[in-house]
């Protein structure tokens, strides 16, 4: 009887065990099993220790380590001890993180500086060639490895990202990433426009960069919320890089067929400014083009700075040009660039000097 009962109950538990080792693999409770590798790196104790139920205790002072080791500037320690915790805590993205900190930035800083300041070109070279490379590389790699453990966080993707922007200067690989950061739950605005600006930095993707780009732009300009400088560089590089690319492979019919066709948007009319200006060489009939931008209500604010400083370009129309470039500085100084400011200051300069001769 007794048998029937002890079989039976373990018929009842066999739902609930699995149900219950579900949970835990959901909650991250059934994420490692101790390795060959851990085993080696950890002593006896830590070892037993981590099988018996210790493992955030036991990860939290090879964490200590790690930070003493950094202190100590001893970086083969610092990756030894990393190691350990991201073995130990694989779904704890903190210890992937500083991983990748210490390695890729802290490490390669270290040596950075002391190739600069030894006077030992061999030592330098070693510096430079052997042990930066390697301590990025190293970097990289638990900062891979750990958006394959934490897939949901956006860190650890972004992390790949900002090594292969600031560090390998690669920016495809960066906007790959970024891109997959951006794609999490919790990722944080700036990360799009992380991927949007690196993306807009790809040679031979400057399609795909401006349809990214206008939507951040209009989503951004749309919700009244304010637009970041970068966005508004990028968008007018990109769209005058398509103008350029339209003014020179197509003539002035189809340009104005396109332009005044149902449907037709301001960058149709740009590009038929474009090609009048530059191929052209039609100021005049440019001018009115960009009139018509301007007015159009869903182009972007630089239009407006754009067709001042071409009225500009005709001394009858320079004091005028002048004077409405002086109140849209002073209203929205972040529709000029760089370039557009040495123009301005050209045109004041010379307006002066024609005021003084008019004087005299």
């Amino acid at each position: 009887m007794s048998l029937i009962i002890l079989g039976g109950f373990g018929f009842v538990r066999i739902p609930m065990e699995i149900s219950t080792e579900h949970m835990l693999k959901e909650q991250g409770f059934r994420d490692w099993a101790p390795s060959m590798s851990a085993r080696e790196q950890l002593t006896q104790a830590s070892f037993v220790g981590s099988i018996g139920g210790f493992r955030s205790l036991i990860a939290s002072i090879y964490d200590l380590r790690a930070h003493q080791a950094f202190l100590d500037k001893d970086w083969a320690s610092v990756e030894k001890f990393r190691g350990i915790t991201t073995s130990l805590q694989p779904r704890f993205a903190k210890h992937w993180d500083l991983a990748a900190w210490d390695l890729a930035w802290n490490a390669y800083a270290y040596y950075r500086n002391k190739s600069e300041w030894t006077e030992d070109g061999i030592e330098s070279w070693q510096m430079k060639n052997i042990m930066m490379p390697r301590y990025l590389e190293k970097g990289l790699e638990f900062a891979k490895q750990g958006a394959e453990w934490v897939p949901e966080s956006y860190r650890l993707a972004m992390v790949v990202a900002d090594i292969y922007s600031q560090k390998y200067n690669d920016p495809e690989l960066a906007s790959q990433w970024y891109f997959k950061s951006s794609q999490a739950g919790d990722a944080p605005p700036f990360v799009f426009r992380a991927y949007a600006t690196h993306l807009a930095r790809c040679e031979g993707k400057e399609e795909e960069a401006y349809e990214v780009t206008s939507l951040l732009y209009r989503s951004t300009r749309s919700s009244n919320r304010s637009l970041t400088l970068t966005v508004r560089r990028d968008m007018e590089r990109l769209e005058d890089h398509i103008a350029l690319i339209a003014a020179n492979t197509m003539s002035l019919e189809q340009l104005e067929s396109a332009a005044l066709k149902n449907g037709s948007t301001y960058l149709d009319f740009a590009k038929l400014g474009m090609h009048l200006l530059e191929v052209k060489k039609d100021l005049k009939a440019a001018l009115a083009v960009y009139r018509d931008i301007a007015n159009d209500k869903n182009a972007p604010f630089f239009y407006g700075r754009k067709l001042l400083m071409l009225l500009a370009r005709n001394p009858a129309n320079e004091e005028q040009a002048y004077a409405a470039l002086k109140k849209l500085l002073k209203r929205s100084p972040e529709l000029f660039r760089r370039q557009d400011l040495i123009e301005f200051t050209k045109l004041e300069t010379s307006l002066g000097a024609s005021n003084d001769n008019r004087k005299k």
